[in-house]
């Protein structure tokens, strides 16, 4: 089975080790995408993906990787974008980012705040009660936003009551 993949103008691939990189007007995507039944090559404008023997597995493989690099090649020309939404109504949620870090504070009163990480080169943006995570990758972005709605997941609750949270609205491509 063969698979090739068009690479749009300005966009340059290039592999290191298992690793590959793709790069256009400064930026920068790369992901680790090895197997030993899967071959890469970089030709002339497109990348080809080559399996050994056709199978059911090595057909599910070899699609997941053309879908990863379809992705990291769209990340370099428009950033992937999540929304969430800050929903408080028994106390006000204060959210400040610290660095790598996101500071949640007074999450249904409590008095110690809630940290969760900001993974790779995501950028998380607090506007009011809108969260924005942006990121040329679509895995730090979505990773970013998941560990940010997992953080003040409630637990020992009755959801139907106690809805305070921070939620995903909208999700890179589509609206949830």
């Amino acid at each position: 089975m063969e698979i090739e993949i068009i690479l749009p103008e300005g966009v340059k691939a290039e592999k290191r080790g298992g690793e590959l990189v793709f790069t256009k007007n400064g930026k920068e995507n790369s992901k680790e995408l090895s197997n030993p039944s899967i071959a890469i090559d970089i030709k002339k404008g497109k990348l080809v993906l080559k399996t050994v023997r056709d199978n059911r597995n090595l057909k599910t493989l070899i699609n997941t990787f053309a879908s990863h690099i379809e992705n990291l090649i769209k990340g370099l020309s428009e950033p992937f974008v999540y929304k969430l939404k800050i929903c408080g109504s028994h106390f006000p949620i204060t959210v400040k980012v610290e660095g790598k870090n996101i500071i949640i504070s007074n999450y249904l009163g409590e008095k110690v705040p809630r940290k969760c990480r900001i993974v790779g080169d995501a950028e998380v943006k607090v506007d009011g009660n809108i969260i924005t995570v942006t990121s040329n990758n679509k895995e730090y972005a979505g990773m970013t936003a998941g560990i940010i709605e997992k953080t003040v997941q409630i637990k020992l609750h009755d959801r139907r009551i106690f809805q305070d949270g921070i939620y995903i609205t909208e999700k890179a491509g589509n609206k949830v």
